[in-house]
Parts: structure tokens; C-alpha cells; sequence
């Protein structure tokens, strides 16, 4: 690009980009440390035409839903073959300025994610240019929390030569600026692993991982093994999420409804964060603010049951799904452990919530008639064998962590066997060990069951099991504890 084009679109983003004056209202963040960052995109506009349709006021009121979350900082992901490639286009450059400003005015800073859809890694010339002239207005602007330089990079010999070449390529352009890579998909672990090799002495200031894993109840070993990898670095959990589908869920004995995908919901961001949390990392990073519609997905074509649409925190409506308030509390350093423990909240008619069901023919509700204490109690009813099956938020574990869990329990009459059941599965989900408690001996009241153990070799996680074991008639369950010693 011509020297006199350079600089008149310097001029006009640095209309658009107060922090180059020193007039930014937000301070500098401590990434990873401080980051609480949601990611985004408008429910009709996503990737590229979040850019292309851009609508500013959408943007605006969406933004207002990530500050009411506790969010600090949104995400901004950038694709260089539509912003302009080598050389930005003014118009895009200025859409993305306005974007950091429209940010700003919530208290929100802006992790800007680059290279997004862009694969010419031998390019390192034209990378330099579109890196220089996309980011040469937000030096030291302390609106730009950091900045990933490319999302879920596939490591292997280009694409690391590449990234070791940017890294202090952007350094350069942003001092203070903190500088990431994020890796996800299957093998993820192995991603990280070949990603920090294959860059020899270069390193980012913190690797992000990216975490989408069924219930979520491997994370606390997932995490714990990153950590590992790639210490002293710090790591980051930079995308996790759950999609609140009809048509499958990461829970095998939750309904396929939407109420039911919604506590689900809440329930993996709640074992995640706590996950995060208990490996000492930053808070997660929420992938992503609202739902979307099918025609927002500009690459393809989908559905509407298409996971990609369901990630939300916020529905369609614009009105908040239950895992709000779980990432609110998580932004704010209070991960909730909580999972329904005494069958108070029902959903679909009647039915426990967060509590996978297991058992052909058999009746499950939350009965308000019968309670060991509060107002409800979790009900099996029928002929047959039936569990109620949770894995808590807190339940990741490694060898040798002591384990009690215990519940108030009540049948109506002695046919059959009620227990409380520890499992200890691995990061594959396979179970590797059980112990029970003593059945329950009275009849028309209350007991408590108790369970203890310490986790094996290779678990990852400990599973609660309610067992109503050859019933002829109705057994209650209610105040689920589960504490780790």
C-alpha cells in the first residue's frame, strides 16, 4: 500500500480509536488472570457477515447482554479475506474501531482474534502487512485485552514456522500486549503438546485451550494434564460451551428437551469453571453470548437443531437461559456446585433437573408431597431397576482424593434394594471402579445412606448413582451431599 493510503487510514481510525490519544476510559487487564471473556457474534450475523451486515445498534444491545453477565472483555474475531488481504480495507478497518468503541462505552475490553479462515501460512510477507495495518492503531490501547493470533491452529511444521514468526512480529506492534494460540478438537492435549514443541524458544504469553467434552466431566483431568504441558506458560480455557439441542446431548439420561438441554447446560459450564478453578486458571472464556439463526452460519448450510446455532447463554428472544447466572457467578469468583441436590427444581412437567434418568418403564418426578426436607423429594416409581445418575461440578478427582457422598432415602415398602453408588470413571468415560453403601433396611422413613472412597488410578471423575434396585413400588430420594475430603 502507498504511503499517502497509509496514512489517511491511520487518520481515520484514529478517529475511531480514542485509546491511541490516551482517552480510553478502561485499564489494563492482566491476562490471563483477569480476563471473564464471553464470545460473539449478532443471532443473525455470524463470522464474516458479522462484518459484512454490520448493524452497530444489534451490536449495542448485544454488548449490553455481556456486561449483564459480568463479562469484561468480548470477543472479535477477524477474517482477513474479508477485511482486505494484504492491505485492510478503511471500511472494515473503521467497522472494527467502531466495534472496540461500542465495547468500551460497557466497560468491556475486546480479545481480538486474527487469521480467522485464512490458511496461506507460507505468506509470511503479506501476514506481516495485514497484521501491521489491522493493528498499528491499538498500540497500547488498553481496550485490546490480548490478542489470539490465530484460532484452533492445527499444529505441524508450516503452520508453527508461521506462528513462531508472528508472535514477536505482534509484540512488536503491540508492547503490553499480551499474545495467544488456541488449539481444540480431538486430541487436544496432543495439539497442545506438538504446538509448544513446534515452537521452539518462541512462546506466548498463555496457551488457550479450547474445551467441548460431553458433560464436561473429564475437564478437572483434562485441564490439570494442559497445565502440565505447558508450564511454566500460563493456560487459558479460552472457548467452552454447550449446546442446548433436541436432538442429542452430552448427558445420556437427560430428556431431549429444551428445558432439560438448558440445565444441562448450566451444569457442564458449572464443572468446567469449577475445573478451571481448582487448577488455579482463569475464569473460562464462554463460547458464545446468544443463540444464532440458520442463515447466520455463512459457510454452509444447516439446520435448525444444528449445534453450532445452540451455544447461547441468551435464546433467540433475547431472554436468559438458566446458565446465566452460572457464568455471571463464575466471572464473578464464586463457581456454583450445586446440581439440583435436593430435587427442588422440576422441569417438562415434572421431572428433576440436571439428573440423568436411567430405567425402562419406570416413573421419575419430584414429587411435593414427600420431602426429607424442603419442599420436594426425587421419586422412582414402577417394577423394575431405575437410577438417578449425576457427576456434581466439583466431582473431578485424582488418585488417591477421599470421596463421601450421601442422600436421605425412603421406600414405601422392603421389596427390592435402595443405594447410594460412588463410580470412578476415566477421561474416556470408561468406569474403572465401584463402591456402594449399605442398602437402605427402613421402611415408610427417612435414612441416610453414605458412601465413601478414594479415587484409583487414571480417574478423572466421580459419578453418583441412586440405585432403586428391583422395586415393586414407589422409593424417594432427597439432600444429595457430596464432599470432597
Amino acid at each position: 500500500m502507498r504511503a499517502p493510503v497509509i496514512a489517511a487510514l491511520t487518520a481515520a481510525l484514529l478517529i475511531l480509536v480514542p485509546g491511541t490519544a490516551g482517552g480510553s476510559q478502561l485499564g489494563h487487564l492482566t491476562a490471563p488472570r483477569d480476563l471473564r471473556v464471553v464470545s460473539y457474534y449478532p443471532s443473525d450475523a455470524g463470522w464474516t457477515e458479522m462484518w459484512t451486515n454490520w448493524d452497530p445498534a444489534r451490536i449495542s444491545a448485544d454488548l449490553d447482554h455481556a456486561a449483564a453477565v459480568h463479562a469484561n472483555t468480548v470477543r472479535a474475531i477477524v477474517q482477513p479475506n474479508t477485511f482486505g488481504y494484504p492491505h485492510v480495507s478503511p471500511v472494515y478497518a473503521a467497522r472494527l474501531g467502531e466495534f472496540v468503541g461500542l465495547a468500551a462505552a460497557r466497560g468491556l475490553h475486546v480479545q481480538l482474534t486474527l487469521f480467522d479462515w485464512w490458511y496461506s501460512w507460507y505468506d509470511h510477507r503479506g501476514s506481516r502487512t495485514w497484521a501491521r495495518e489491522l493493528l498499528h492503531p491499538y498500540a497500547k490501547d488498553p481496550r485490546i485485552a490480548f490478542v489470539e493470533l490465530r484460532n484452533e491452529i492445527l499444529p505441524k511444521p508450516q503452520t508453527s514456522a508461521w506462528a513462531a514468526i508472528m508472535i514477536p512480529f505482534v509484540r512488536r506492534l503491540l508492547p503490553g500486549t499480551p499474545i495467544t494460540l488456541s488449539v481444540a478438537g480431538p486430541n487436544a492435549l496432543g495439539k497442545l503438546r506438538t504446538l509448544r514443541r513446534g515452537l521452539h524458544s518462541v512462546r506466548p504469553d498463555f496457551y488457550d485451550l479450547h474445551y467441548f467434552g460431553r458433560g464436561g466431566a473429564s475437564a478437572y483431568s483434562v485441564l490439570s494434564r494442559a497445565k502440565e504441558i505447558v508450564a511454566p506458560t500460563p493456560l487459558w480455557v479460552g472457548e467452552t460451551g454447550y449446546p442446548t439441542i433436541l436432538g442429542g446431548s452430552g448427558f445420556g439420561g437427560l430428556p431431549r428437551t429444551r428445558a432439560a438441554q438448558e440445565a444441562g447446560q448450566a451444569q457442564f459450564l458449572a464443572t468446567v469453571a469449577w475445573a478451571a478453578q481448582a487448577n488455579g486458571l482463569a475464569p473460562i472464556g464462554v463460547w458464545q453470548l446468544g443463540d444464532l439463526v440458520p442463515a447466520a452460519v455463512p459457510d454452509r448450510t444447516v439446520k435448525p437443531e444444528d449445534p453450532e446455532l445452540h451455544y447461547g447463554l441468551f435464546r433467540l428472544d433475547g431472554s436468559a437461559k438458566p446458565a446465566v447466572d452460572t457464568v455471571r457467578s463464575a466471572f464473578d469468583g464464586s463457581v456454583p456446585v450445586s446440581f439440583n441436590n435436593g430435587f427442588e427444581d422440576a422441569i417438562d412437567g415434572g421431572v428433576p433437573a440436571r439428573w440423568e434418568m436411567s430405567g425402562d418403564g419406570m416413573w421419575f418426578a419430584v414429587d411435593h408431597s414427600v420431602a426429607a426436607t424442603g419442599a420436594a423429594s426425587g421419586e422412582i416409581a414402577g417394577t423394575g431397576t431405575a437410577s438417578y445418575s449425576t457427576v456434581p461440578p466439583d466431582g473431578g478427582v485424582r488418585h488417591g482424593d477421599r470421596i463421601s457422598a450421601s442422600v436421605f432415602a425412603r421406600r414405601a415398602d422392603p421389596s427390592g434394594s435402595v443405594s447410594i453408588v460412588l463410580e470412578w470413571h476415566d477421561r474416556g468415560d470408561r468406569l474403572l471402579a465401584r463402591v456402594a453403601s449399605p442398602q437402605l433396611l427402613t421402611v415408610g422413613a427417612w435414612a441416610q445412606l453414605v458412601v465413601s472412597g478414594s479415587a484409583p488410578r487414571n480417574a478423572a471423575y466421580a459419578r453418583i448413582d441412586l440405585v432403586a434396585h428391583g422395586i415393586t413400588t414407589q422409593v424417594w430420594f432427597d439432600d444429595v451431599a457430596f464432599s470432597r475430603q
